[in-house]
């Protein structure tokens, strides 16, 4: 049985997913059964990356991390999920150094559902929020999954992402989708989808 490590950045993000497994709470961050564990990582790169790092100094390393959460994009349809394939870092542009893009870390392609009826995308991490962008074609923007991507790197540890689509580029609307739409806002969807890896 593999020992799962689920990462979310808030609480009420997670709040569905912990009554699903069944998840008893640890601490103000952890929840864990059996082989399955949640860690709350906080928003953004800079909290995920110290999160999962204390995480895994003071615990066993696991067999798989999924990160799961909302993401916005350039056109992908509100609402629905997405597999992430790569991340990159939004913020990381030196002049001579590759744009978006450690040499070192966080290069890693990520471990991708068998759901072929998933739209499988990219993933660009940023510490606020994208309402506009000069990239183009079908990619999602978050806020953790690069410093979670980077962390594991370094651990030798798989990475899963799977990100719901709360917005195209918009701050207003992603309070609004994620406030008034339930199917925007609810997260344990996931549950089905990542069941397989969890037994």
């Amino acid at each position: 049985m593999k020992n799962i490590l689920i990462i979310c950045a808030m609480k009420k993000e997670s709040k569905k997913i912990v009554e699903k497994l069944n998840l008893e709470q640890i601490n103000e961050e952890l929840f864990r059964k059996e082989n399955i564990t949640l860690l709350l990582s906080g928003i953004g790169k800079q909290r995920t990356a110290i999160s999962l790092t204390k995480y895994l100094c003071e615990n066993s390393k696991p067999d798989l991390i999924i990160n799961i959460g909302y993401a916005g994009s350039t056109d992908i349809k509100v609402g629905s999920w997405v597999n992430i394939t790569k991340s990159y870092n939004y913020e990381w542009y030196i002049p001579g150094e590759e744009k978006y893009s450690f040499t070192d870390y966080g290069n890693k392609e990520l471990v991708l559902l068998n759901n072929t009826n998933m739209q499988k995308v990219e993933c660009y991490s940023s510490e606020s929020f994208v309402t506009e962008t000069d990239l183009e074609g079908h990619i999602a923007f978050d806020m953790e999954l690069h410093s979670v991507v980077v962390v594991c790197d370094m651990f030798k540890i798989p990475v899963m992402a799977l990100k719901k689509i709360s917005d195209n580029l918009s701050l207003n609307d992603y309070y609004d989708n994620t406030e008034n739409d339930k199917n925007v806002f609810e997260l344990d969807s996931c549950v089905e989808l990542i069941m397989p890896l969890l037994s």
